[in-house]
């Protein structure tokens, strides 16, 4: 081997050998990372704002995206400490990651619509008007599909397919269409802005959301990780989730 080359060798050599200085240690272990439905996105920020102030020198990172993406992510290697699914087939696709989840919340999509929209019933769909709903593949989505199957009475298709609730959301709000099939809970957040109209049968038009904790094996993180995964569990987040709209499952 050449001389510069053992220079190389031996220099990568010791670098692997270096420790992670124990601030950026420290810092890791007291970070919970938490990867949510784009549902959650408001209530969940409450949330972690007052875990925050409840246990200073302890942040909560959230990542808000659809859960069939953040599955996506977290099967790439993507470290989520706690996943929160807005459907059971997100959750159910990550177990080898997050083994024992729990039934969590409970939401339902509705047709939501603009205060003072001519839009009355569902079936008002049909007369002309655009409208939206997320993705086949993402909850939101599915819920709409099983939704408008047992409704049975809209013939129109939607003007667009959104990857998430909250894009779907923010182009009702934005005025790009008349209305949206979307989460009741998006209509209980804007309250000035938006009425519901919801689907005669709601089990069919409801989605289950569960909530698990990873496995992966660091002692200092997973205390904080269990913590706030209590934490979710306990009864003031309970009392602002159903607030929030959500219905509880336990």
């Amino acid at each position: 081997m050449k001389p510069a080359h053992v220079a190389v060798s031996f220099f990568l050599a010791a670098t692997l050998l270096i420790p992670v200085p124990a601030s950026q240690a420290q810092s890791d272990s007291r970070t919970v990372t938490v990867f949510a439905a784009s549902s959650l996105t408001k209530a969940f920020s409450v949330l972690g704002a007052s875990f925050q102030a409840a246990h200073p020198g302890i942040t909560v990172r959230f990542s808000f995206a659809s859960s069939t993406t953040l599955a996506t992510q977290i099967n790439s290697g993507a470290p989520a400490d706690i996943f929160v699914s807005a459907d059971v087939s997100a959750m159910s696709s990550v177990v080898a990651e997050v083994p024992d989840p729990i039934a969590y919340l409970v939401n339902q999509v509705v047709v939501a619509v603009p205060r003072g929209s001519k839009i009355r019933k569902i079936s008002d769909l049909n007369a002309g008007f655009k409208w939206l709903q997320c993705s086949h593949s993402v909850p939101c989505g599915i819920a709409a599909d099983s939704a408008l199957q047992s409704e049975g009475s809209v013939t129109s298709t939607p003007v667009s397919l959104e990857s998430s609730d909250a894009s779907a959301v923010a182009k009702l709000l934005a005025g790009s269409v008349d209305a949206a099939i979307v989460y009741k809970t998006d209509v209980v957040a804007n309250p000035s802005k938006l009425t519901a109209i919801t689907f005669a049968n709601t089990a069919a038009a409801s989605t289950q959301y569960q909530l698990g904790i990873s496995t992966q094996k660091r002692t200092a993180k997973s205390h904080w990780a269990q913590t706030f995964f209590d934490y979710l569990k306990g009864h003031n987040a309970k009392k602002l989730l159903a607030a929030s709209g959500f219905t509880i499952s336990q």
